[in-house]
């Protein structure tokens, strides 16, 4: 009679139990990422028996490893730090817009823990979470151990290397960015109520909602959308549609030092409240004038050897002006070691905590004086902006119109008008402001006026 050993029986009834498991609801979500993370499920759950094998384990004692690791070596220090410069900020609670940062969650929340939307945007697909209790056997401790690599390079050092992270999360089960985000959600004390692929614009993504305890839900999208000029007036519209808030900027590949970027770049801009970034998000001489405050923190240190092109003199000067406001104790993008790290802190200098602005201002715009309150069909019926920076690609746009010329501050006052004016409807507001940005942004020297020269301060 053949005897079975201890070992062997311990596995055949684990075997048993993830098969009656399977057999039970499917797990959920918030079940599947709290998994991902290595915490504890209760033994209701369909993943619960999952949890006792030996490969998931030590899933768990190297993710806690890792994930310890990152707290203590700049987690814990960049909360610390959104919690001194920018909770007392409304605005951070708003819109916040990451654009280059891949399926970075985990930075977002250090800084922006309490933001209604988070967008994160990048070149990595989107990819699936199988439910774990559906996985074979052969596939199960590949698939996690892909995942944990995937992780490494982010907790170590804060960012994502595309190739890298590409490479290992087309080799397991857990494809894309969504395993990635699901564990980052868990691991810093969100639940994920729901899960939805979304194409709003087009490009692939999808939209989580999450929640801590006793805090209203929470929205975050990833995007695979390519940010370059001409392939993003549709991203940027849909963004712009959400509402005004930060945007963060780190490890960007220095690509808003470029021309072929520069939409992207104009629309952080001029729908910011305020830019969290290190020297590789938009250039230092864009936020060196009257419309900003800067702050700089850290210090400034060249671009490591493969960006070495875009060192920036203007950034360095900063740090021996009363704009350098200290020493950060965390690494920040490619500059890991935090006295070598730079991070500029810039707020907008508008007038929206100020009087308020003449009632007229966007009448004078819009020619809205006699509009009734609610939208005509005809208003209604209006095409939808393609390009929040191009208004004369709109139908209907005249290039030829002489248009008034106007000071930085008078346009930035229309601009307020139009957002503060309940009578529009939103195509109508998008129209108006999209004109509005393209003349401040021909004031500002950075895109040619109706002649086709390009005006300078």
């Amino acid at each position: 009679m053949k005897r079975f050993f201890p070992s062997a029986v311990a596995t055949f009834m684990l075997l048993v139990r993830v098969a009656f498991a399977a057999e039970s609801a499917p797990s959920t979500p918030r079940e599947q990422a709290d998994f991902l993370a290595g915490l504890p499920l209760p033994e209701s759950s369909s993943l619960a028996a999952l949890q006792k094998s030996p490969t998931y384990q030590i899933h768990v004692q190297e993710l806690n490893q890792q994930w310890a690791r990152c707290k203590k070596s700049r987690y814990d220090a960049m909360q610390k730090w959104g919690e001194e410069h920018l909770k007392s900020e409304s605005s951070t609670r708003d819109v916040v817009r990451y654009l280059f940062g891949g399926p970075d969650f985990l930075n977002a929340f250090a800084f922006f823990p309490d933001a209604r939307v988070i967008v994160l945007g990048g070149l990595e697909p989107v990819g699936e979470v199988p439910p774990p209790e559906s996985l074979k056997s052969g596939e199960f401790s590949g698939s996690l151990a892909s995942l944990r690599h995937a992780l490494r390079t982010s907790f170590a050092c804060g960012y994502f290397i595309t190739k890298d992270m590409g490479g290992e999360l087309r080799r397991g089960a857990f494809k894309g960015v969504l395993p990635v985000l699901f564990t980052e959600l868990a691991l810093t004390g969100n639940s994920i109520e729901s899960v939805e692929l979304v194409s709003p614009f087009g490009s692939p993504g999808a939209r989580i909602a999450y929640s801590r305890p006793g805090q209203a839900s929470q929205t975050l999208y990833y995007f695979q959308a390519d940010l370059s000029d001409g392939k993003c007036q549709r991203f940027l519209t849909w963004l712009g549609e959400l509402g005004s808030g930060p945007a963060y900027l780190k490890a960007a590949s220095y690509l808003l030092h470029n021309d072929s970027f520069s939409q992207t770049r104009d629309f952080l801009l001029k729908t910011s409240t305020l830019v969290v970034e290190d020297d590789s998000g938009i250039p230092f001489r864009h936020f060196n004038n009257a419309g900003w405050t800067v702050r700089v923190f850290g210090a400034y240190t060249p671009p490591i050897p493969v960006f070495s092109g875009y060192k920036q003199r203007d950034f360095s000067a900063a740090y021996r002006t009363e704009a350098n406001a200290g020493a950060i104790t965390f690494g920040v993008g490619y500059h890991v070691r935090p006295h070598q790290a730079n991070l500029l802190l810039a707020k907008r200098n508008d007038r929206t905590n100020e009087s308020t602005p003449p009632p007229d201002a966007a009448q004078k715009l819009s020619g809205a004086q006699n509009n009734p309150p609610h939208p005509t069909a005809q208003q209604s019926a209006e095409p939808e902006p393609t390009d929040p920076i191009n208004p004369a690609a709109q139908p209907g746009a005249d290039p030829t119109r002489k248009v008034p010329s106007k000071s930085l501050a008078e346009l930035e006052t229309d601009e307020l008008g139009i957002r503060n004016d309940a009578s529009l409807t939103r195509r109508k507001r998008m129209v108006l402001l999209a004109a509005v940005w393209r003349k401040q942004l021909e004031v500002m020297g950075k895109m040619p006026d109706s002649s086709g020269k390009t005006r300078r301060q």
